[in-house]
């Protein structure tokens, strides 16, 4: 009988893992492969600060294989409500069960406005947005196209969030499309964050690098910041330390949690070298995962762990089932584009895992790495919709 194995997510960890098994070199003939989504279009984190600066507009941000880029895998559409890590059975909210021999977890994070008291009342009276989603993106874009002036503010409600630089990316393009439309100097742009700096995981100096480039463009950053309540009636964030900042404008990161869970609620613990669960036959990539650099730190969430994770996970898969006696560890090499405005872009590059700490700087702002930034989508793009690289 052929072994079944089962993948959850059709984002980019869950293709990854598609990729790799595919191009593993070994016979694929006596196994089954299945893997399932509930809707088989996902995206690149990093588009979506696009759409809210308006350089795209959101029904150009998802991506959705072609059939023949799947060719040879059983596709099921599908919401799973839940996993029992015995019986090797995954459950769909349908009622279908779906067996398994392995299991690959890759059904990333969602978004919890809720979480938060008074900031979804905040969203629906229009003086809070976030871009944390395609549609977002776009509302996004529209409140700060009609922004003329006064204090915006981007928070980050909670941690852990997808696309760690992404606040500060977003405080950035607003800053720059303001310039643009003549109410930047009309505007104060602050950033408020529970971590102690931006990037705590790169290390000790990429954060201050960080903050450093926000200042230099006119935004205030204030740390160790955790929302308790946000007033949407007088547009005002108490914060747990007894704080306020006011303003006109939030833009907002919404707290985030797993879209599917294993053991419980909260994040999917993993072994940080095999990325397998503590249940034997399942694993888990991606944004659903809790993973701990050896320093201590937690390990992004952001694609290239996604990319990572997925390598780890198809080569410990396929030695599991006896394909392959090769095993492969995490590996902690990762990088961040970071916008900064005017079409440059800095970078973050280097190893997550290093002791006794991560050491990764900032590079300067190029056009270079902005063109690379976009490189990367369209390349990604190319291997599922079967495109030529560079077209939209």
């Amino acid at each position: 009988m052929k072994k079944k194995i089962v993948i959850l997510g059709a984002g980019i960890g869950g293709l990854s893992v598609i990729k790799e098994i595919t191009e593993s070199g070994v016979s694929l003939d006596d196994l089954d492969i299945t893997i399932v989504d509930e809707d088989f279009a996902h995206f690149l984190g990093f588009t979506l600060p696009w759409v809210m600066r308006g350089w795209r507009d959101q029904d150009s941000v998802p991506i959705r294989p072609r059939a023949e880029a799947l060719t040879g895998l059983t596709t099921v559409t599908g919401s799973v409500s839940g996993i029992d890590p015995v019986a090797h059975t995954v459950a769909l909210s349908d009622s279908t069960e779906i067996p398994f021999d392995a299991l690959v977890i890759a059904t990333g994070a969602r978004n919890a406005v809720d979480q938060i008291r008074g900031l979804r009342a905040a969203v629906d009276g229009g003086a809070a947005v976030h871009y944390y989603s395609a549609d977002a993106a776009a509302d996004a874009h529209r409140a700060l196209q009609n922004f003329t002036g006064g204090k915006l503010v981007f928070l980050i409600t909670s941690t852990p969030y997808r696309c760690p630089v992404a606040p500060y990316e977003g405080a950035l393009l607003a800053a720059d499309l303001l310039d643009e439309n003549g109410s930047r100097a009309a505007t104060q742009i602050k950033v408020y964050t529970p971590e102690k700096q931006p990037m705590p995981s790169a290390g000790p100096y990429a954060g201050p690098e960080l903050v450093a480039l926000l200042n230099a463009n006119g935004i205030d950053f204030f740390g160790e910041r955790s929302v308790a309540h946000v007033d949407a009636d007088n547009r005002v964030i108490e914060f747990q330390d007894g704080t306020t900042a006011d303003f006109d404008l939030l833009v907002f990161v919404p707290p985030h949690e797993p879209a599917v869970t294993l053991d419980g609620p909260g994040w999917i613990t993993v072994d940080p070298t095999t990325m397998q669960t503590e249940h034997p036959g399942i694993w888990a990539v991606g944004d659903s995962t809790s993973v701990t650099s050896p320093s201590g730190r937690p390990l992004p969430k952001a694609a290239i762990f996604a990319k990572n994770g997925a390598k780890a996970a198809a080569a410990n898969v396929l030695n599991y089932l006896g394909k392959t006696d090769r095993s492969r560890a995490l590996s902690g090499e990762g990088y961040c584009y970071i916008d900064t405005g005017a079409h440059m872009s800095a970078q973050g590059k280097g190893d997550f895992f290093a002791l006794p700490h991560p050491a990764i700087h900032l590079t300067p702002p190029s056009a270079e790495l902005h063109h690379a930034k976009h490189d990367e989508e369209s390349s990604w793009r190319a291997i599922w919709e079967q495109t030529e690289p560079g077209a939209r």
